[in-house]
């Protein structure tokens, strides 16, 4: 496609240059992490594989596999954003569809890596155990979900400091000191910011829904597994990857209907394409579920509970963040400042989760009791089978992953199509109308793809212990037993400490940045004038630098804090520990993910109203800059937090459980 004149071809590739850059020095830091990682998991493969590097090697294959799905989505992304900003100028309608086709390829590519690399490392090992012991794979390949929930967390942490700390520098300086807009090309930060886009919303949310996918893909198999060995029954183990296949199908169809219509919103089309890609999914869903026998169609319905539960948290999330009443009410808010603007979006962060949560733990409840009903016709025994009725409900909302991704990827691009367009000089030429649609409708469709993972990660939860119940064979989870409790309270804290130090970090960023920013406008002659180009270098150095810092003590302490919870108080406590971090990370992810999107929509709103430059706006820039570390940061980190504590909790449980044995005598 046709990425436009000379100028937005050189901003283009500007962005291009430093978001490879980027990513090739935060890749060095993870991929020494995961070599030291990897060493300490070669241990555990001495004591109990005799040598064989099963769960190491599987472990460095989900690192990588996880890097370059983030780097696919990131090289996507930097080369659709030009051509959206050329569609722009074409019409109002095509650029909604390329950037939606860019952010396919996100989907697609993310969605078949995780696929492809756990179905091939469950038929490597597989056979070079002479296709026998079917039922220990699983727990062998769960390295590969640990590692992609390594590498995530840094990718989401890292790209979430540095786009939020140009982010909140060019916001305060350039549009409440310097009166510019959000992207023009006398702010030192805007290619900074730019750049952020494509390392924080693509390449690591790529790594992320990379991760939750296949250490839930994988935690299905262990359950799966537990029952091959009751029913001798195969299509308990293989359904997890047959039904993401699935997926992927659903995907390619439900792309079809993105076809705005005249004077519609871009989210209505989108939404449009989710609900063709559900019914697909569901349709194809019932003839792969009709091969686990009599009673299948009970582990059909959980399995469109997961999808049913999908929806609704599309929907409430779209409802809190899209121009409805809540954010209607935060935009009242600016009419008396700062502080009123950010209790009202505080307010409606906290509100948020119910809808969400309600329908997962609903979705939960309603698929372990089809479950139960599946092994009663079978004769299994009902717990075993209820918790494989939610292995379906999750398996049923994961299968759209792909959809939910192309939606999240046009966000992003977007967002850079917009700057492009302001920083080319050719928005009279777009018109205000389409470049701010474009970039509004792109904070919406992030807001739903973190409420979606969030809504995953709550889905697996279950499962997940249950992986982790079945390797650790403990039967008990007493409350009343102190041990439970301070493990439970332990796990609750860890999400705030992890939270915290990741807003620190974007506020110790954000500071350097706008130091930087001031002193351009200030020693840098005629910037402000447009005679001179500001030195975008510096500022993008900055986040660079910040983000690879940064990063490092909250990844490391979410890894290491499971670990020592587990050989201090044994996989008792460590069960707790894992409940304590979901509980809170949840409500907690649902609360940063949507008050934030919601502060920047009213901002934006305000914006498209000709606000620009008044007190109301000045209110909103100052929410939006307090929600924008939460929604990009510490919230969509979260969800991985939650991921990476269960899977190493699996990869640990056999030595954890070992040790406790040695204690006891």
């Amino acid at each position: 496609m046709n990425p436009g004149n000379e100028k937005m071809i050189k901003i283009s590739q500007a962005i291009r240059r430093g978001s490879k850059a980027y990513l090739h020095r935060q890749y060095k830091v993870i991929l020494l992490v995961m070599v030291v990682i990897a060493a300490f998991v070669y241990i555990l493969d001495v004591i109990q594989h005799g040598g064989i590097p099963y769960v190491s090697a599987s472990f460095m294959l989900g690192t990588v596999a996880s890097l370059l799905a983030g780097y696919v989505s990131m090289d996507a992304a930097t080369i659709t954003n030009v051509r959206v900003a050329q569609a722009a100028r074409e019409s109002k309608e095509k650029p909604l569809v390329v950037a939606y086709l860019g952010g396919l390829v996100l989907g697609l590519m993310v969605v078949s890596m995780s696929l492809a690399g756990v179905a091939g490392m469950f038929f490597l090992y597989w056979w070079l155990n002479g296709w026998s012991g079917v039922e220990k794979i699983p727990t062998l390949v769960m390295g590969f979900g640990f590692g992609a929930s390594l590498a995530a967390l840094f990718a989401q942490l890292g790209g979430g400091i540095y786009t939020k700390a140009a982010d909140v520098g060019a916001d305060l300086v350039g549009k409440v000191e310097a009166g510019i807009p959000e992207d023009d090309p006398r702010n030192p930060a805007v290619i900074a910011d730019n750049v952020g886009d494509n390392v924080g919303d693509c390449a690591g949310r790529g790594a992320d829904l990379f991760e939750s996918i296949s250490a839930e893909n994988i935690g299905s198999m262990i359950i799966g597994a537990a029952l091959y060995l009751l029913t001798k029954n195969l299509y308990f183990i293989f359904f997890p990857l047959v039904a993401r296949a699935t997926g992927i199908i659903g995907t390619l169809v439900g792309s079809l209907f993105v076809k705005p219509r005249e004077g519609e919103m871009p989210v209505s089309a989108m939404r449009r394409a989710l609900i063709a890609a559900v019914i697909t999914t569901a349709a194809l869903f019932y003839f792969v579920t009709s091969w686990f026998g009599p009673g299948h169609e009970y582990l059909y319905l959980a399995s469109l509970l997961g999808m049913a539960a999908a929806l609704i948290i599309e929907l409430a999330i779209e409802y809190y963040t899209e121009i409805h009443g809540p954010v209607l009410d935060i935009v009242r808010s600016t009419e008396t400042g700062p502080a009123t603007t950010i209790l009202s979006g505080l307010s409606v962060g906290m509100e948020a989760p119910a809808i969400p949560v309600i329908s997962v733990l609903a979705a939960l409840g309603a698929s372990y009791y089809l479950g139960g009903i599946y092994g009663q016709i079978n004769g299994i025994p009902p717990h075993f089978s209820g918790i494989y009725g939610t292995v379906a409900a999750t398996i049923g909302m994961l299968s759209l992953t792909g959809i939910i991704l192309a939606m999240d990827g046009y966000g992003p691009i977007a967002d850079n199509a917009s700057g492009i367009i302001e920083m080319s000089g050719i928005e009279e030429e777009v018109g205000s109308e389409v470049k701010d649609v474009l970039d509004a409708a792109g904070n919406t469709t992030k807001s739903l793809a973190k409420g979606f993972a969030m809504g995953s990660a709550a889905m697996a939860s279950l499962l997940l212990f249950q992986a982790y119940v079945d390797v650790v064979r403990v039967e008990n989870f007493n409350l009343m037993q102190p041990v439970t409790l301070i493990g439970l309270i332990s796990g609750a804290i860890l999400p705030f400490f992890f939270s915290s130090r990741a807003i620190r970090a974007v506020g110790r960023t954000a500071w350097e940045m706008i130091k930087e920013v001031r002193r351009q406008f200030r020693e840098i002659p005629g910037i402000l004038e447009g005679k001179n180009e500001p030195d975008y270098a510096k500022c993008v150095d900055i986040s660079t630098k910040a983000a690879q810092k940064e990063m490092i003590v909250p990844s490391l302490v979410s890894l290491i804090a499971p670990i020592a919870v587990g050989f201090l108080l044994g996989p008792v406590a460590l069960g707790g520990f894992q409940i304590g971090v979901t509980a809170a990370g949840i409500m907690l992810a649902f609360l940063m993910n949507t008050g934030g999107a919601a502060w920047d929509n009213a901002k934006k709103y305000i914006e498209r109203s000709g606000k620009k430059g008044t007190e109301e706006h000045k209110a909103s820039v100052i929410g939006d800059t307090v929600g924008d570390p939460l929604k990009d940061t510490a919230g969509p980190s979260l969800h991985v937090l939650l991921k990476l504590v269960n899977n190493v909790s699996i990869v640990m449980g056999s030595a954890i459980l070992l040790y406790s044995l040695y204690l006891l005598g």
